[in-house]
């Protein structure tokens, strides 16, 4: 078995050595600042596109302090700023070296009369309402290849540790719900189904912040609630993770679901070494 399991991982790990080594990447980083304030914008989106094309490649929202981070192929791009109460801004990208420092964006409120119409290809990822914040998977252009676990990390006031472990504003006591309903799999085994699913399942990732008034004795940090595309959840899903361990060595998780009609089973089993590497 131990045989068995080491060559599974070699496996992955010359698979992923491979899939990351096959293209050259840049970076592109900088900050986003108010015109007015010249105080950092948090949460704004922030589009890798073809210059070409106008297709989205990679985007991602900037942080609490207005900084970001784009990493993509090597390729002729244009990055593409949107945030909600200010103007889209467009900038060209000169493709020089590894990585591109875009230093300090400024983004001006837009104002409140009805100007020109335009369209743009990129779209906000996130919005945000009174009680709550929206992710926008359906538009996010990593979400056709990842996990929805993968696409938790990029949530803001989510975060999911090296183990998987999934918090919410730092707190362990949250609830995640999918379509509005409680389901028993998310109680017990959340990680392991996000795992198991993929982002192309989901819509967006509601943030409640303020919880319903019948949640108010459980004392929750919050409320995650998962939108998925309809009958998303139907047919049969399954899955093979490898992972290595310096203590425990290679192992494998093996993860199985079926969902049809009401009907859902959800299967999960580890393949390990029963002792550490000493």
């Amino acid at each position: 078995m131990k045989k068995i399991l080491l060559a599974i991982f070699c496996c992955s790990l010359s698979i992923l050595a491979s899939a990351q080594t096959s293209a050259p990447t840049i970076t592109i980083k900088g900050s986003v600042i108010d015109s007015a304030s010249k105080q950092p914008i948090g949460y704004v989106t922030v589009a890798l596109e073809d210059a070409k094309s106008k297709t989205t490649v990679r985007s991602n929202l900037t942080k609490d302090d207005g900084t970001f981070q784009l990493k993509g192929p090597v390729g002729n791009y244009i990055l593409a700023l949107v945030s909600v109460g200010y103007k889209d801004k467009v900038l060209p990208l000169a493709s020089s070296g590894d990585v591109i420092d875009m230093g300090k964006i400024v983004l001006q409120a837009s104002s409140n009369k009805l100007g020109e119409v335009s369209i743009t290809a990129a779209k906000p990822l996130m919005k945000q309402e009174v009680d709550r914040i929206s992710y926008d998977v359906a538009a996010d252009p990593e979400g056709k290849s990842i996990t929805a676990l993968d696409m938790m990390r990029k949530v803001p006031l989510i975060t999911v540790d090296a183990s998987d472990n999934i918090q919410l504003k730092g707190s362990s006591n949250y609830k995640i719900l999918i379509n509005g309903k409680e389901s028993a799999l998310m109680a017990k085994n959340p990680s392991d189904v996000l795992r198991s699913m993929p982002a192309t399942n989901i819509l967006k990732i509601e943030v409640i912040t303020t919880p319903p008034a019948k949640y108010d004795a459980e004392g929750l940090a919050g409320i995650i609630n998962i939108i998925t595309v309809k009958n998303a959840d139907q047919g049969y899903n399954f899955g093979i993770n490898t992972r290595y361990n310096t203590l425990w060595g290679p192992g494998v998780n093996l993860n199985a679901t079926v969902k049809e009609g009401k009907f859902w089973f959800f299967w999960l089993h580890r393949l390990r070494q029963a002792k550490p590497n000493y």
